[in-house]
């Protein structure tokens, strides 16, 4: 028998974090053969592996694969083709899950015949702890129910295109042949989500406290790099390329949001010396998604960098105030 619910966790180096993720998960109100939990160890060089592999031997229903080191995109779609649930839900190693909430949001989807659920999350300190975060919420949740489309017009919003917050139909997925755009790290959960809302029929919108994101933000400032923003402009482009043949609200709402990320991408190539002095591919491949974007669409504070784009960038470093 077939599980409704395959949660899909990738691991890299996160020993401080993963057992309160796994606990939090194990702690649900749900029957253990409904659910499978899909571990991939990136090619951790901590700890986590070793951890993971003991929640495995202790719970028939966590299965823990270890892989050489692909990148984030890479291990979800690796932990995909394993996945057997009726609905996936993506879960990062260093967040949680509050508790009863599966149970509450498994029902809906399945009540509502949903291919897409959203929840809510509550952003928590880095050095959070479960305990303190999880008290249940007894009060009856909210249920909106619309398509994709809707969804994007009305509900999401730039920084929830996480794809943490979701469960979503194992069948949208395999029949749209939708993955995560390999090898990239940052901005392809929102390329992912973005294609997913699009082929959605049934969205629900709900209220439940579902998510707790531990926000790192040492990690992302450490991490950025030339190559991880020349790969992340590939989840600008998919989008771009989805907003191109939308039409109406959904075209200026995915415009919207390709400006907006276009103009993080400008902030770290601005602010980052080493990225800086590596900015030429960055900047011609910016140039090339904003020269895309309809007119209309482009917001005023990008029109210089569209039209003057190396003067555009010298200008703003020089007058930046913070350098990494």
């Amino acid at each position: 028998m077939k599980p409704l619910l395959s949660i899909i966790i990738p691991l890299y180096n996160c020993e401080k974090y993963i057992n309160q993720c796994l606990d939090s998960i194990i702690l649900q109100d749900l029957e253990k053969n409904s659910y499978e939990v899909i571990i991939i160890d990136d090619g951790s060089t901590d700890n986590s592996f070793t951890i993971a592999k003991a929640y495995s031997d202790r719970n028939d229903n966590i299965r823990v694969v270890k892989q050489e080191n692909q990148g984030v995109a890479c291990t979800r779609n690796n932990a995909i083709e394993i996945a057997s649930g009726k609905y996936i839900a993506f879960v990062d190693a260093d967040d949680m899950i509050v508790e009863g909430s599966l149970l509450t949001l498994v029902d809906i989807a399945v009540n509502n015949d949903a291919e897409i659920v959203n929840a809510a999350h509550l952003e928590v300190p880095q050095d959070a702890v479960y305990e303190e975060y999880n008290g249940r919420t007894d009060s009856k949740p909210s249920i909106g129910v619309m398509t994709g489309e809707e969804a994007i017009v009305k509900v999401t919003k730039l920084k929830e295109g996480y794809c943490w917050g979701y469960l979503i139909s194992r069948e949208l997925i395999m029949e749209n042949n939708l993955r995560f755009p390999p090898k990239v790290s940052f901005m392809e959960d929102w390329a992912f989500i973005t294609q997913a809302l699009l082929m959605c029929k049934t969205f629900v919108n709900t209220n439940v406290l579902y998510y707790l994101y531990r926000r790192n933000v040492t990690s992302c400032v450490a991490n950025m790099s030339t190559d991880k923003l020349l790969l992340g402009c590939q989840s600008l482009d998919i989008v771009v390329t989805a907003a191109k043949q939308a039409d109406g609200a959904v075209k200026r709402k995915l415009m919207d949001n390709v400006c907006v990320n276009i103009n993080i991408v400008l902030w770290y190539t601005i602010h980052y010396r080493r990225i800086f002095r590596n900015r030429k591919d960055i900047v011609k491949r910016l140039l090339q998604l904003i020269r895309v974007v309809e007119m209309r669409y482009v917001p005023q504070n990008l029109i210089p960098f569209r039209l003057f784009p190396n003067l555009y960038v010298l200008f703003r470093h020089l007058l930046a105030s913070r350098k990494y």
